[in-house]
This record gives C-alpha cells, sequence and structure tokens, in this order.
C-alpha cells in the first residue's frame, strides 16, 4: 500500500514527538533521583508512560497506513482509543507515585548546591525545549485530517510544554536556594503544577477516548448527511429496514438496510446501493458504508433505526 504524504507526515510527526524523550528520559532519570526533586522526578515519570505510550501509538499508525490490520475487519479504531485511555491512566499513576513520595519523605539536613543541582536545572531546561519541539509538525499534521493518535500525542505535548515551564522554574529555586524551607516550598508548588496539569490532560484523553470505546453513534450532523442521502434516493426504494452507525477512533461505519418491490430487478438494487453508500462515503469522509437489501416481508423483523 502506497503512502500519501499526510500519512508520511502524521508518521514523522508522531515519532518525533518521542524521540528527544527517549534520548533524554534515562539521564533525567538518573539527575531526578540524585537531586532528590521530586517535581523533576515527576516530569521524568510522566515522560518514560507517555514515551511508551507514543511508541506502540507510532507502531499502530504505521500499521493503519500500510493496511496490516488483519483479524480487524472493523479497522483499529479502538486500538486507538484504547492507547489514549492508557496514557491517561499512566499520568494519573505517576501523579499519585509523586504524592507519596512526598508525604513519606524526610528531611535529613540542609540542602547542599552541588553539580547535581546545577544538572537539574540544565535538564529540566532541555527537557522544556524537546517538550515544545514536536508541536510544530504536530501541529501541521493535523491539518491534513483528523487523526486520534495524532491529537493525543499533540495534546500531551501541550500538557507536558505548559507544566514544564513552571517546573522549570520551580526546580531552578528548589536545586539553587539553599534555604531550606524555600527549597521544599518550590518542590511542593512544582509537585502542584505537575499535577494540575497532568491530571486536567488527563481528563481530556479518558472524556475523548471512553465514548470511542464504548461504540458511540455518530453526531446529530453527520447523521442529518445521511438522511440527506437518504431523501436523495428516496423514490428508489421501499422501506427503510434500520440505519445504524458507530464511531470508533477515526473509524466511522455506517450499516443500512433497505426493503425494495419483490419486481425490482437484481441488477437495479446494486446500482441503487452503490449509490446510496457512494454519497454517504462522499458527504462523511473516511466512512465505510454497507447497504444491505431487505425482502419486504423481514423488514419489521429487521427494523433496528438509529
Amino acid at each position: 500500500m502506497s503512502l500519501t504524504p499526510d500519512k508520511i507526515l502524521r508518521e514523522k510527526a508522531v515519532f518525533a514527538s518521542f524521540i528527544y524523550d527517549l534520548v533524554l528520559l534515562p539521564v533525567v532519570l538518573y539527575v531526578a533521583v540524585n537531586s532528590d526533586s521530586l517535581t523533576m522526578l515527576g516530569e521524568a515519570l510522566r515522560g518514560v508512560f507517555l514515551v511508551i505510550m507514543a511508541v506502540l501509538s507510532w507502531i499502530t499508525l504505521r500499521r493503519i497506513h500500510r493496511g496490516r490490520t488483519g483479524g480487524f475487519d472493523f479497522g483499529l479504531g479502538k486500538v486507538e482509543q484504547v492507547l489514549s485511555l492508557l496514557v491517561a491512566l499512566a499520568l494519573s499513576a505517576s501523579i499519585a507515585f509523586i504524592w507519596y513520595k512526598s508525604f513519606t519523605r524526610v528531611e535529613t539536613g540542609p540542602h547542599v548546591i552541588g553539580v547535581m543541582s546545577f544538572a537539574a536545572v540544565g535538564l529540566t531546561s532541555l527537557n522544556l525545549l524537546a517538550n515544545a519541539a514536536p508541536l510544530p509538525p504536530l501541529y501541521r499534521a493535523l491539518k491534513f485530517g483528523k487523526s486520534v493518535l495524532v491529537i493525543t500525542q499533540f495534546r500531551a505535548k501541550v500538557a507536558k510544554s505548559i507544566g514544564s515551564v513552571m517546573a522549570t522554574a520551580c526546580v531552578a529555586i528548589n536545586q539553587l536556594v539553599s534555604d531550606v524551607e524555600v527549597s521544599l516550598w518550590a518542590d511542593r508548588v512544582g509537585i502542584m503544577v505537575v499535577t494540575l496539569v497532568t491530571l486536567h490532560a488527563a481528563y481530556e484523553l479518558m472524556t475523548s477516548s471512553i465514548p470511542d470505546i464504548l461504540d458511540r453513534t455518530l453526531s446529530e450532523e453527520l447523521q442529518i448527511r445521511i438522511n440527506r442521502a437518504l431523501a436523495r434516493h428516496y423514490h428508489d426504494f421501499d422501506t427503510l429496514a434500520w440505519c445504524r452507525s458507530r464511531q470508533s477512533g477515526s473509524d466511522i461505519d455506517v450499516q443500512l438496510g433497505l426493503g425494495f418491490a419483490p419486481e425490482t430487478p437484481f441488477n437495479r438494487i446494486a446500482d441503487i446501493a452503490e449509490s446510496v453508500a457512494r454519497d454517504i462515503e462522499e458527504w462523511i469522509p473516511g466512512s465505510r458504508v454497507v447497504v444491505t437489501p431487505v425482502r419486504p416481508g423481514r423488514v419489521a423483523a429487521n427494523s433496528d433505526p438509529s
């Protein structure tokens, strides 16, 4: 399957969203642990979870673009949303761990400014740049069409960039001020900032992924487009037996049951079904439409309007 420019751009954007973190994270984790900065540790743990999810998202996106979805007749829409939900759960788990560390931490002496303190400030500043760097390519990728995986990465990077600005400031105060109380309060403020930004991102991801995992029906606007297509062919069929629709991630499926008069020839039925499906797929880009002819006597039994 040939790759179009928009698919290539999406893959590159998702790849760019985690490659910086993949390089920086081992060093950041080491410095975070040795500098005793919970704000920095929170940023690092969140980065670990997001990188894992980003790699899985990238692999999934590549499979979708190359048509390697054998065994998934309805596409990988649910996989996209499950990944988004896992990102949200991972973000929440990282915050819970940091607060646990905060409440159980015991100070053993005055804060000492050393090499690790300067390393912590330098790495958090570099991490801020790394978080912001993928935003332009991700934003450009969104202009080619909505992809749940790209949207997920874009939201995660926006959340990380906003949090990293405050986190960098708090880490700098925490590490470069010798006063113990000021240092502790800077770390606590940093944890609060990281918590608010992370929980907001987790909430956004959950509210966008859970409805699709449950196979939500199409929005009213898209259902109106289906009705327009049916109205256009109103005189071509006798009855509408059912109209079922679902959206799972970026996958849209529409199933129609149309009843025809007994004397309608098969080739005429096939032409009408193809025409109805073509109109809906044209008015709802990315949709897949299946039209099933129904015998008049079975219309009532199969009726299941959306």
